[in-house]
């Protein structure tokens, strides 16, 4: 006979752990003001992002519907913004970002 293993009640201790520390470290980052605030804002940026994505694919397909209201065969509606603009200005975010996150992490390291 083999002896009995406790791995699966070794496993369920460790899972609790895990969960602990998570909430531990989630409390601590929701205590953070300025943390917090930043959350929100990535957030509310996100969402206004879907909204207006979302807008733009219902326009395009109302565009695309004939005064019947059958599907016709209208070209797509151009893309919103300036082009190549739009890129650099993504870019210039992304940067701004990427610099936030390391200061973040600066100080939840130090």
């Amino acid at each position: 006979m083999a002896p009995e293993n406790d791995d699966a009640g070794d496993f369920d201790k460790l899972a609790r752990r895990y969960l602990d520390l998570w909430q531990s470290q989630l409390a601590g980052l929701a205590s953070d003001q300025a943390l917090t605030e930043q959350i929100a804002r990535l957030f509310a940026a996100a969402n206004a992002q879907v909204a207006s994505a979302l807008q733009a694919a219902q326009g395009a397909s109302h565009a695309a519907q004939d005064s019947s209201g059958k599907t016709g065969t209208t070209s797509a509606a151009p893309p919103p913004g300036n082009g190549a603009d739009d890129v650099g200005e993504l870019r210039k975010r992304l940067e701004a970002l990427e610099a936030r996150i390391a200061e973040l992490q600066s100080k939840l390291g130090s």
